[in-house]
């Protein structure tokens, strides 16, 4: 079935692609734009003419819209998002009735008015009308086209007037810059700055005038030649240094020339980086979605260790008003809050075979054919009120609204789920809290927890798919189309009715870009050792490419928009500027692989740990250090002492043999060091124990003989 903004690709006999604007809720019409005409306005069509056509092969239905505008909010000035306002301030009332506004003549009634109250001129309501229908029928189609302006990174060709602001100073006009003499600037570049390191840049520029753009003339009195402004055999006109250092940039690599410059080795080791009644409202499927979170009255465990009990689990519900289709929802731990509510959005956008599979449940895919967008969704203060999901609106043209605060009578439907959901699990699930919870003598339900979080998920699953499938809503107020087809009042069939017949709401688009636009987004540095986020450091292909990191070593650092998962941190999502919603991911570096499958909450309490441990050990820090400047004196202190009296000796004697001194010392010093195996370790130096000399009646200190050297006694004889 076709669906809204659908793009129908011709290739025979004439090419072109159209976009389907609207369709007839009852009839077999519908109206139609060239998204590639510059007048184009819209065209009436037959539904089933189009259909023939893509069966046929004669047209083919493009999967991705290259038409549509998708920006990052957070990238927008004040001015574009001005003129935005201004723009869809004047075509929003033309647009919603949408009935007559395509038209011809009921739409230059309109669009007169619109001039006689003073909105805007005529040319501009139609410039605004066909930029809305032909670029997706969103608020974003209306941004001013300012990167279509100016040739941004294009070179201008070189003319007889010159290029660039004019000389302040000075009497010539200065140069135009062509192909030949950014040739010559790329050969002095080579042959003075990269290869020699005597010259710097300016030296270079110098040489390069000298040899390039200066005549020698000779002087036939004195013998010298002199140098005289102008190229030899060309203009006489010089170019700047500003001019070649500009062209330096744009033609060369500046990084390359300093690492061959300085030589890739030292260059390597010094420079290199370091690495957002209800259904008498609607008329079809995707028209309002509402959504809204609960905290589930049920204990669960934990998956790493069962005896564990982690609390109750955060329930939100996506559910669309036509059809009480439960379109999307989100079971886990965090929330409410905006993340909460982020999931739950980003499943009502996936595809429901693919997340049943990740709980081991295989489905079929009619059982639960969600994933779209509204037009409307309806939410609560606070989660959907956060600026995070203006992207979303701009981007995919869902306007959300807020309910009062106290009225959750607003979002009655979607709460009426969180009564009939648990009602078919309750009598099962061990661990449910029942109403006599905390009352006196009441039993304490915590302990009977035995469900973890992916088996309490697949219970939730298997009720929804219950409820869409099989349950029937009684008190369903039928319109009257609805009362003339019988249809049952069961999700899938009003679903199923409502998309065959009144689908013009729903809207598909990736369900990557979807996510992307509502996780949140901060601003990183970038740094010599990573990308930096909250402490962590993230590197990705591209920024090792361009050497950011080299840059940011020798340059500064310098700030970049990233998105990312308060869950997990082991990914980031560099925003590249240079294409819409485009990013690049970022994976953590070796310096933080600490924080692998660490959450923002889990960061935040890990670096309160260690600030804490930090401050706790400085007192300790401080008296280690004031212990070792004692020792450190006391130890120069007993060298002083050692030291003696100065040395009279003048210090060219004292100089003269420290060669010498070094020998002797080191010879002396080998006794000490040298590997003796097999030898036990030498015994401490003991003082040797003073005796007493034997009694005598007289004390002889007289000197030895050589008897008493010897050893030999008076007696022997030696003879022998």
């Amino acid at each position: 079935m076709l669906l809204r903004n659908d793009l129908l690709e011709y290739c025979e006999p004439s090419s072109r692609t159209i976009r389907l604007l609207w369709k007839h809720p009852t009839q077999d019409y519908c109206f139609v734009i060239d998204v590639n005409l510059r007048n184009a306005s819209p065209e009436i069509a037959q539904l089933h003419q189009l259909q023939s056509d893509l069966e046929s092969g004669k047209a083919n239905l493009l999967p991705s819209d290259p038409y549509l505008t998708i920006v990052d909010e957070s990238s927008l000035d004040e001015k574009r998002k001005a003129m935005r306002t201004r723009a869809w301030k004047i075509i929003s009332e033309l647009v919603k009735d949408e009935s007559q506004i395509y038209s011809p003549s009921c739409r230059s009634k309109k669009i007169i008015q619109c001039v006689a109250n003073g909105l805007a001129a005529k040319s501009w309501i139609y410039l605004y009308l066909r930029r809305y229908w032909q670029r997706g029928q969103t608020p974003n189609a209306l941004l001013p086209d300012y990167d279509n302006s100016g040739g941004k990174g294009k070179t201008r060709a070189a003319t007889s007037i010159k290029r660039g602001r004019p000389l302040k100073f000075g009497e010539q006009s200065g140069v135009n810059i062509d192909e030949e003499m950014r040739r010559i600037f790329r050969v002095a570049v080579a042959r003075y700055y990269t290869t020699q390191r005597k010259f710097t840049l300016q030296g270079a520029y110098d040489e390069m005038i000298k040899d390039f753009f200066t005549n020698r003339t000779l002087e036939i009195n004195t013998g010298q030649s002199t140098p005289t402004p102008g190229a030899k055999g060309s203009s006489s006109e010089v170019p700047s240094f500003g001019q070649f250092n500009y062209w330096l940039g744009k033609d060369q690599d500046r990084l390359e020339i300093k690492r061959e410059r300085l030589r890739p080795r030292i260059y390597d080791k010094d420079l290199r980086g370091l690495l957002g009644t209800s259904t008498a409202e609607v008329w079809g499927p995707g028209a309002r979605f509402q959504i809204d979170a609960t905290i589930a009255d049920v204990y669960l465990v934990s998956r790493a260790d069962r005896h564990k009990i982690i609390g109750r689990p955060v329930l939100y519900v996506v559910i669309d008003v036509f059809s009480r289709m439960i379109v999307g929802i989100y079971v886990g731990l965090e929330g409410p809050s905006w993340v909460g509510a982020m999931m739950a959005l980003a499943n009502t956008a996936s595809n429901k075979q693919a997340f049943c599979k990740q709980y081991a449940q295989e489905l079929d895919a009619q059982a639960w054919p969600c994933h779209h967008l509204p037009a409307v969704l309806l939410g609560d203060r606070g989660e959907i009120e956060s600026r995070m999901i203006e992207t979303l609106i701009n981007n995919f043209n869902v306007t959300v609204e807020n309910t009062a605060p106290y009225r959750a009578d607003w979002k009655g439907i979607v709460a009426q789920r969180f009564r009939l959901i648990p009602s078919k699990f309750k009598p099962y699930v061990p661990g449910y809290i029942d109403v006599d919870y905390r009352a006196r003598g009441g039993k304490d339900y915590r302990l009977d927890a035995v469900l973890d979080l992916d088996q309490f998920t697949r219970i939730i699953i298997e009720c929804v798919l219950y409820y869409n499938n099989s349950h029937e809503l009684k008190k369903y107020d039928k319109d009257r189309d609805l009362a003339a087809d019988n249809i049952p009042t069961v999700p899938i069939d009003l679903w199923e009715w409502g998309i065959a017949n009144r689908s013009g709401s729903l809207r598909q688009y990736p369900e990557e870009l979807v996510r992307f636009s509502l996780l949140p987004v901060e601003e990183a540095t970038v740094t010599t050792t990573g990308i930096r986020l909250r402490g962590v450091f993230y590197t990705c292909q591209m920024a090792v490419e361009e050497r950011w990191f080299d840059k940011a070593r020798q340059t500064g650092i310098w700030k970049v928009k990233v998105s990312f998962d308060p869950r997990n941190l082991d990914e980031i999502y560099l925003h590249d500027n240079r294409g819409a919603m485009q990013y690049h991911t970022c994976q953590l570096t070796e310096r933080s692989r600490a924080h692998r499958h660490t959450s923002v909450w889990e960061l935040e309490r890990q670096q309160e740990a260690e600030k804490q441990i930090s401050a706790s050990r400085k007192p300790r820090q401080q008296l280690a250090a004031a212990d070792l400047s004692a020792s450190i004196e006391g130890i120069v202190g007993e060298a002083l002492k050692q030291k003696g009296q100065p040395n009279s000796e003048s210090a060219a004697q004292r100089t003269k043999n420290i060669r010498k001194n070094r020998a002797d010392e080191k010879q002396t010093n080998r006794h000490v060091e040298t590997f003796r195996f097999g030898e036990k370790p030498s015994s401490p130096v003991v003082s040797a124990a003073i005796l007493p000399f034997p009694n005598s009646a007289v004390e002889d200190y007289s000197e030895p003989d050589i008897t008493e050297i010897l050893g030999i006694r008076p007696d022997h004889d030696d003879t022998d």
